[in-house]
């Protein structure tokens, strides 16, 4: 997906021609719903509700020698967006069956870069657009919520969950110091223009792994029986992934 990023923006800007005018042209709000996971190896898990809201304003081009210049845009603006995932995985400790589950919900500040291209439809009835747009996103984790239980057939369950915010104490502030709170991802998506309305679908995918693949309950567990020397056991690092349906409304133009 990287590349696919990278080489469409290039294009698209080596299309336009070097003489074109640029300047804001609309700005708006936007809501989007989906489904959300982390892309890891665990054995099962389940999606959690993907939220993304947010404003827009878009950037076009003008009077270039491109005949793209005049599809053309690039678009940002800031979201919030709510990442996550469930998860259930079974293991054999000690010649025990060992059942975990848990879920992880993150909220995001998330700032996208897009270059898009849109177009009007050859029917006619005027005013229906389709387009495409990618581009990277930069996301800063705000808050969230981790949640780890595992039960051992015949043996009490042990559980523990976190506030992943800035409330709490330092010391368990601590434990989740591993937990990456910084994202680099891409969005690549569809759209349908329709008057002051924007349908979209885009798929928003995160790069860096959301923790650095240490057992957070084992961390809970060590540090509330001071057993600090007990291997830390590792687990697979994952990545932020979103299929997302957003509505958008164009509040108004800078040219009036």
């Amino acid at each position: 997906m990287k590349k696919i990023v990278l080489l469409g923006l290039m294009g698209l800007m080596g299309l336009m021609g070097t003489k074109a005018q640029a300047q804001f042209s609309d700005y708006g709000v936007k809501l989007g719903v989906g489904v959300a996971t982390i892309e890891d190896d665990l054995a099962t898990k389940a999606p959690v509700l993907g939220l993304n809201v947010g404003g827009y304003v878009n950037y076009v081009f003008g009077q270039s020698e491109s005949m793209l210049a005049e599809i053309f845009y690039l678009q940002t603006g800031l979201n919030i967006v709510r990442r996550g995932s469930n998860f259930e995985e079974m293991r054999e400790h000690e010649n025990d069956l060992m059942i975990r589950t848990g879920y992880y919900h993150a909220w995001y500040a998330q700032i996208p870069i897009l270059a898009g291209v849109h177009m009007e439809l050859p029917i006619r009835q005027a005013g229906h657009v389709v387009g495409f747009y990618l581009g990277p996103t930069f996301n800063v984790g705000l808050f969230g919520s981790y949640a780890d239980r595992k039960v051992t057939p015949g043996n009490p369950a042990a559980s523990a969950n976190y506030d992943v915010s800035l409330n709490g104490t330092p010391t368990d502030r601590d434990v989740f110091s591993h937990i990456n709170r910084l994202d680099i991802g891409a969005i690549v998506g569809l759209s349908y223009e329709y008057r002051q309305f924007t349908f979209s679908l885009f798929l928003d995918h995160g790069f860096m792994a959301t923790s650095e693949g240490v057992d957070v309950l084992q961390l809970i567990e060590n540090s509330q029986s001071g057993n600090v020397d007990e291997a830390k056991v590792r687990i697979p690092n994952g990545h932020n992934s979103a299929v997302m349906f957003s509505v958008a409304y164009r509040l108004g133009n800078f040219s009036k």
